[in-house]
């Protein structure tokens, strides 16, 4: 009952936020996101990725530097690159350029926020809060809707058929920067 009541009130504050068109934000009127998409776990996997658009409506570039979210033990903005066929996440250790006047899509098998340390299962229509934080000191709360792999964003309809490497290095790929 509760968790019906808690799912509710995350959508009605949710709601709140979408007819300014922008994420609930803190001190960051330059800064504006699209919905963010959390990609739906099953039971036991304690990591899954998180996709949104950020557009930066200043004359100054800006760099998403950090990313905080209260369902993973750690927070990290990632990339896809190919190693000779295979493909591999990495850690952007320097943040997300968003150049002046420009917006960066964040999408499956691309740039992409990762959620590590997950300790319950994200099941679709579940609503979370996360803080990014960027450089300039702007701070975007945004609400996070989880959602089942074929329904978030470009990913609709589409096939996941690529290679990932999933042995890779926690603490050469992980590795936490505060």
């Amino acid at each position: 009952m509760y968790r019906l009541f808690a799912q509710k009130l995350m959508m009605v504050a949710f709601l709140l936020c979408l007819p300014a068109g922008m994420a609930c934000a803190a001190g960051s009127g330059h800064i504006e996101t699209t919905i963010l998409e959390i990609r739906a776990t099953p039971p036991g996997m304690t990591a899954t990725g998180g996709y949104l658009s950020i557009t930066n409506h200043s004359d100054k570039d800006e760099r998403l530097i950090f990313v905080r979210a209260p369902f993973a033990a750690k927070s990290e903005i990632h990339t896809m690159i190919n190693d000779d066929g295979v493909m591999k996440m990495r850690k952007l250790t320097d943040g997300l350029s968003v150049g002046a006047g420009e917006t960066v899509a964040l999408a499956p098998g691309g740039l992409h926020l990762m959620f590590m340390g997950i300790t319950a299962p994200l099941t679709p229509g579940q609503m979370h809060n996360v803080t990014l934080e960027f450089a300039s000191g702007a701070i975007l709360r945004v609400m996070g809707a989880v959602k089942k792999p074929a329904d978030i964003g470009g990913a609709a309809g589409q096939t996941h058929d690529h290679k990932h490497d999933h042995k890779h290095d926690h603490k050469k790929d992980h590795k936490h920067h505060d």
